[in-house]
C-alpha cells in the first residue's frame, strides 16, 4: 500500500514538472515572438519615416517654395539626457558637417502625413543621410541594441 502510495506521489510530481516545463517554454517562446514583433513594427515605423525625409530633403534641396526640414534641431535639444546618451555611444554626432540631425516628435508626424505613428519621445533623422534614429535603441535578435534604420537588418 506504502509502496503504491509513493509510486502515485512520483507521478504527481513528474506530471507538476512536465507541466511547468511546458508553461515555461511557451512563455518563453511568446515572449520571443513578442519581441520580434515589436522590433519589425519599429523598423516599418522608421521606414516609412524614411521615405517622407527623403521626400522633404529633396524638396529643401531643390530650393522648392515654403520647403523647409520638419522638425526641432538637435542642437536645441543637445543636453537632453536621451541625444546625451546617443552622442556618449557614438550613435550620433552633431557636430558632423557630413549630418542635419533633427528631433520629430508626434506633431512633426502627422505634418509628415504619419499620424498612425505615435512615440512616447521622438525619433531622431538625418536629413543628409536619410536615415532614422530610435532613441530607445531596440535589441536585435543577436542581442545587440540597434538605433539606426541603416544598422537594422
Amino acid at each position: 500500500m506504502r509502496k503504491n502510495l509513493f509510486i502515485t506521489y512520483i507521478k504527481i510530481i513528474l506530471a507538476i514538472l512536465i507541466i511547468c516545463g511546458l508553461t515555461y517554454g511557451t512563455i518563453k517562446f511568446l515572449w520571443k515572438e513578442y519581441d520580434k514583433e515589436e522590433y519589425e513594427d519599429i523598423k516599418t515605423n522608421m521606414l516609412l519615416i524614411q521615405n517622407k525625409i527623403e521626400t522633404v530633403a529633396q524638396k529643401v534641396e531643390i530650393k522648392e517654395k515654403d520647403a523647409k526640414y520638419i522638425g526641432t534641431k538637435i542642437e536645441e535639444k543637445e543636453n537632453d539626457a536621451k541625444v546625451q546618451n546617443l552622442i556618449n555611444n557614438k550613435v550620433i554626432d552633431i557636430y558632423s558637417k557630413d549630418s542635419n540631425y533633427y528631433c520629430i516628435n508626434n506633431e512633426n508626424l502627422r505634418d509628415l502625413g504619419l499620424e498612425n505613428i505615435m512615440v512616447d519621445d521622438y525619433y531622431v533623422v538625418d536629413y543628409k543621410k536619410i536615415d532614422v534614429i530610435y532613441i530607445e535603441g531596440i535589441e536585435n535578435k543577436e542581442g545587440n541594441i540597434i538605433y539606426k534604420l541603416s544598422d537594422m537588418e
